[in-house]
């Protein structure tokens, strides 16, 4: 009887959790309906008077790795152009194109948004269209009904053409669990196999779950497309019944986290391809109104998504933020009208810490949900060019005492070392930033013949862990 009431127990709390994940709102469907509503979309008024210029493929960024950032129509609405540092972006995901069940494609508000492609493309950063639909069954008919599909696939194509776009992100976000795995994912790579040879060059991405709640296959998820961008976030949020981190870095016992998504869900696809995995990092946080002061307090009331350019100074007004050791992120909270508020947000410390992350696991790169919510603030764009920037970590007394030649050159580099400096390693990055070999050089030779034409950037690290960056060009 006792093994009969477990069994029952085990089940009803299975479905429990079930139901209870497959009705939470992803980060991206909850701010839309938030602060998409604030910024209605609206059919654009303007006439396409500029030309819109394709990439610029002599213009190359110096990143190490990509920086992947989304830009919602609320926030393009709000100036956000005039705020961002394209040189420090591999990619601006347009946010959003939603897709109906037939395939029929709706522009974002204001589009074309002319100012920042053309300024992305001269900074040899990509645009990548979003396209979005978070209706389980519509969903469902795009993945299932061919001709569904197809026309969608047919409207990717021609709006990635019609405005010089290099690529398509897919935010399909309330899927039921049968159509997570191997549906989705033939659904995806027919669409990558379609893109490519329609448009060779142009790019194919996914935005991956934090956690594999049930019918996911991750690894084949990644083997589909060319990027997946894991959205590490949303780990606590409006369905919460204690505050804690939007995304936690950590949690001593053993819950979900970001490292946890890393080493447990994305473990075989990090093994198998770390260059394709974006981390996605929040630029927002969690407001909720508590019942006590205490971090883990249980919640009263949410309120709402915060931002950083808010956060970051309302912390301040309230003491500043307060270290929650356990998950390695930050917080703070107030006592106003009877009530215990808490927030939790990211702030530069924190994000520094899944930066380090994300350079450990030698993933592809890192990603921002989302551009212009630090506003004009410079912090996290400083940090970006700290960890990722080649250039930053340039030593302009090595690159005094070495250099690189032929160049171009078609099968090895020689270096020519004046006095005789130990070269400890190398790494060679392309123009995306991904890096795509480390080693040491071999009697000062760096052999380059495996690597396509192109221009690509060196990097030398001395034994005192001085470093230069070269540009080099394979012919």
């Amino acid at each position: 009887m006792k093994l009969k009431l477990f069994f029952l127990f085990s089940f009803f709390i299975s479905n429990f959790s079930f139901s209870q994940e497959i009705q939470r709102k992803g980060a991206h469907q909850q701010q839309l309906e938030e602060l998409g509503i604030l910024k209605k979309r609206y059919p654009s008024s303007k006439t396409q008077n500029t030309t819109i210029i394709p990439l610029l493929t002599t213009s190359t960024n110096t990143l190490s790795k990509m920086v992947f950032g989304f830009l919602p129509y609320w926030e393009y609405s709000s100036g956000a152009h005039s705020n961002m540092h394209y040189n420090l972006l591999s990619h601006i995901a347009i946010f959003n194109f939603e897709t109906s069940s037939s395939g029929m494609l709706t522009n974002p508000s204001n589009w074309p948004w002319t100012d920042v492609i053309n300024e992305a493309h001269s900074n040899g950063t990509k645009v990548i269209m979003v396209v979005t639909n978070f209706s389980q069954s519509e969903i469902h008919t795009l993945l299932t009904n061919s001709s569904s599909r197809n026309t969608l696939f047919s409207n990717i194509k021609n709006t990635i053409i019609t405005y010089q776009l290099d690529g398509v992100n897919i935010d399909f976000e309330g899927l039921a669990s049968s159509d997570r795995g191997s549906l989705l994912n033939g659904f995806l790579l027919e669409l990558t196999n379609y893109i490519h040879a329609n448009l060779p060059g142009k790019e194919v991405s996914f935005d991956g779950p934090a956690v594999n709640w049930g019918g996911w296959n991750l690894n084949g998820l990644v083997e589909s497309v060319d990027q997946v961008f894991i959205m590490a976030y949303d780990y606590n949020g409006s369905w919460s019944s204690n505050t804690g981190a939007v995304a936690p870095l950590v949690d001593p016992s053993g819950g979900i986290s970001v490292s946890k998504s890393l080493n447990n869900d994305y473990s075989t696809a990090i093994a198998n391809h770390p260059e394709k995995l974006i981390l996605g990092i929040p630029y927002y946080g969690k407001h909720w109104e508590t019942s006590t002061s205490v971090a883990g307090s249980s919640i009263n009331t949410y309120i709402g998504s915060t931002f950083y350019k808010n956060t970051v100074t309302e912390a301040e007004t309230y003491g500043g933020f307060i270290w929650d050791a356990n998950s390695q992120t930050s917080w703070y909270k107030w006592f106003e009208s009877s009530k215990w508020n808490q927030v939790w947000a990211d702030n530069e410390q924190s994000i520094t810490l899944k930066y380090d992350k994300a350079i450990e696991k030698n993933l592809g790169g890192i990603g921002i949900w989302a551009l212009n919510y630090d506003a004009n603030r410079n912090e996290l764009w400083d940090l970006i060019n700290t960890k990722f920037n080649t250039l930053t970590v340039d030593d302009s007394f090595l690159k005094k005492q070495i250099k690189l030649y032929p160049n171009p050159t078609t099968e090895y580099l020689t270096i020519l070392n004046i006095n005789n400096i130990p070269i400890v390693s190398y790494m060679i990055f392309n123009v995306s930033g991904q890096r795509i070999k480390l080693g040491k050089p071999i009697i000062n030779k760096i052999d380059v013949k495996h690597l396509k034409k192109g221009i690509y950037f060196v990097k030398i690290t001395d034994n005192k862990g001085s470093q230069g960056v070269f540009k080099i060009i394979k012919i």
